[in-house]
């Protein structure tokens, strides 16, 4: 169902979940009808009524256009007519409150609506759709449960390019923009009395049912499905999503569900009303961004599952492909990507580590050439990688950009994400954030004074250098890149070893940036699970790696013991896909010509259970890249030469297993 089709269902169904079933099989009260509300999309029509049809009497008779009778026990039975074109609905128990009266549209394929007591004993009420063409006449259906009568038809409007938002970082603002404002003059047949009718939009989306199936669950509704994006506590076991402009049916108010998994991860979703017009979706588990909420193509559904199931899934066996991208700016600075695809897709969105992904599960060829074109002449850097057979995704790095919102098409064959660019801010070139303790000293107080090449640090009263802007390169071909994913080890909160005063996280990431620009120049595309001082969990770091879906992931640490003669070089694996990758970049970074060199030892490569290199989906490795407790080391380590000879070796093993 299409944007603004739903007015009239959701007063339906609202009415549903009020009223419940207010009548059983035996001796129910016929249904007395009041009036119809028209729907201001010209798609529903909605007969408004109380009681039941259902029930006491078993059949009624009423005459066709071929003079011929109809049984239409206990249900409606529609028939057309010609010359008027008209669509008729006789409802059998059925009493009209009031007198006989037209509804007159204005803005529709539908001229007139015409109410009347057919007959009494037994009663029948007679609704008769007058239409301009007979081809009209095959748009029309009806449903009902007895009580309440929904009339759908389909609109003359074509709307394939009508958008609306389903993701937005904190609400929809656009509640009520309609394709055009359909609107009815009541005339009754007894007086001349005159009423205009002025239907409005109350709210985008009904949500009205949840199931499951063996590995998620299954919110279904009518209308269209609009997002806020997900806030998430600090250790990630709870987080919320807010459906804007939406309602929810009172059977589902404040329930819980768990959520099925077969890999027997253990989750809950509970769905409560917020406001009037905002439904609070909450998801609780070990690791709640581990979970994905896939919108349907028609919008009206949300399948939230453990990401694990949804990048096996298949959900559809026509995959789409992408017919065009386009990246274009407009006179307020926003940067629009849109992406058309040649049918309907199915698509879910996520933020994380300054990054803005979006998944198409049902795209199978993103049309590379087209994507590199864009590039080409876009300043933003879009990155895209297959996760299957059959689904892509779309990243977009958010460090100078801020994100606006997501729209789709009501035809689900057009995505655009819109970002503004953050203000310019001039950066401070500070190789290492390390502790104010100046190198030389040390190792002047500990009768160790070299001729070394020392890192720069900014006294406290030298202004600080403002780093030159970089001339713009030339996207590489992104999809023939390798993907690597380097983790500097701790960060923020979390200093890791500290020896002498210095920090081993900031060591951690000196060196990993080395190796990114390395990494780089052969047209590696490299992803950094921080790039600054920043506090990161474990499981943060592995979820970074699982959706960037690298060839391999490489963690960066430096050593500590209690014994400050402990030094040299390991590097470390857990998985057998990784022993490889371990033994590759070993034979470099700790070659006879390096350990010689930087005056060290090989203390081998051993296999460990540390978490991240457990957890990672890719072949992954742990470097330690020497021992910070150890003095002599640790100078040389904090040197900008050692530093890029560790990277340069780190690089060039990394190349040979990607080789």
């Amino acid at each position: 169902m299409k944007l603004h089709r739903l007015t009239a269902v959701i007063l339906f169904l609202l009415m549903l979940a009020v009223q419940g079933v207010l009548c059983s099989a035996f001796g129910a009260e016929s249904l007395k009808i009041n009036d119809i509300v028209i729907d201001n999309s010209d798609r529903l029509i909605y007969i408004r009524g109380t009681g039941s049809f259902k029930g006491a009497q078993s059949a009624v008779y009423a005459p066709t256009p071929s003079n011929s009778s109809v049984n239409i026990i206990n249900n409606i039975t529609p028939f057309t007519i010609s010359s008027p074109f008209r669509y008729v609905l006789d409802i059998p128990n059925s009493t009209l409150i009031g007198p006989s009266r037209n509804y007159k549209l204005q803005n529709s394929i539908i001229q007139n609506v015409a109410l009347s007591q057919f007959s009494v004993n037994p009663n029948v009420v007679r609704i008769v759709f007058s239409v301009s063409k007979q081809s009209d006449l095959s748009k029309f259906k009806t449903y009902t449960n007895g009580t309440d009568i929904v009339v759908k038809y389909n609109s003359s409007v074509i709307d394939n390019s009508i958008q609306y938002k389903f993701y937005t970082p904190t609400g929809d603002s656009n509640k009520s923009s309609l394709l055009q404002n359909t609107s009815a003059s009541l005339v009754y047949n007894t007086s001349n009395e005159i009423i205009e009718i002025n239907p409005r939009l109350q709210t985008k989306y009904y949500l009205s049912q949840i199931s499951q199936n063996s590995d998620g669950l299954i919110l279904r509704g009518l209308g269209q499905i609009s997002m806020q994006r997900a806030s998430y506590n600090d250790d990630n076991t709870i987080s919320e999503v807010i459906l804007d402009s939406a309602t929810l049916a009172s059977k589902l108010e404040n329930k819980t569900y768990n959520i099925p998994s077969s890999n027997k991860i253990k989750a809950t979703l509970t769905i409560s009303k917020l406001t009037s017009k905002k439904i609070k979706l909450t998801l609780k588990s070990d690791n709640t961004r581990d979970f994905r909420f896939v919108i349907s193509p028609d919008g009206q559904s949300l399948f939230v599952s453990h990401r694990t199931y949804v990048i096996n899934t298949i959900f559809s066996t026509n995959t789409a492909k992408v017919n065009s991208y386009k990246m274009t700016k407009n006179s307020n600075g926003y940067s629009i990507f849109d992406i058309v695809f040649n049918q309907a897709v199915t698509y879910d969105v996520f933020e994380l580590n300054d990054s803005f992904y979006l998944d198409v599960n049902n795209l199978g060829d993103y049309n590379t050439v087209l994507f590199e074109q864009m590039l080409k002449n876009s300043d933003i850097k879009v990155q895209v990688l297959k996760i299957s057979q059959d689904k892509t995704r779309f990243i977009i790095p958010m460090k100078d950009l801020n994100f606006a919102y997501a729209n789709v098409e009501s035809n689900a064959k057009s995505i655009k994400l819109c970002f503004k660019e953050k203000a310019i801010i001039p950066a401070v070139k500070n190789e290492v954030l390390i502790a104010a303790k100046n190198v030389e000293k040390e190792i002047k107080d500990e009768k160790k004074s070299q001729n070394l090449n020392v890192i720069y640090i900014p006294k406290k009263d030298e202004k600080p250098e403002v780093e030159k802007p970089k001339k713009k390169k030339e996207p590489p071909t992104i999809s023939s890149m390798k993907k690597v994913v380097l983790d500097p080890g701790h960060g923020g909160v979390d200093s890791g070893a500290i020896g002498g005063g210095y920090y081993e996280k900031t060591l951690n990431l000196a060196v990993a940036k080395l190796v990114k620009e390395r990494l780089e120049k052969k047209d590696i595309y490299v992803y950094m699970t921080r790039s600054k001082d920043a506090t990161m969990t474990l499981e943060d770091r592995v979820n970074y790696s699982n959706e960037s879906n690298p060839d391999i992931y490489v963690s960066i640490h430096t050593n500590s013991t209690v014994k400050e003669d402990s030094f040299g070089l390991e590097t470390h694996y857990y998985k057998d896909d990784s022993f490889e990758l371990a033994q590759k970049i070993h034979s470099v970074f700790a070659s006879e010509k390096n350990l010689k060199k930087w005056d060290t030892k090989d203390r081998g490569v051993i296999k460990s259970c540390f978490y991240v290199i457990n957890h990672t989906e890719a072949p992954s490795v742990l470097i330690e890249i020497g021992f910070i407790s150890n003095l002599e080391e640790r100078a040389k380590l904090l040197t900008k030469e050692r530093q890029e000879q560790i990277a340069e070796s780190i690089a060039k093993g990394i190349l040979e297993y990607l080789k």
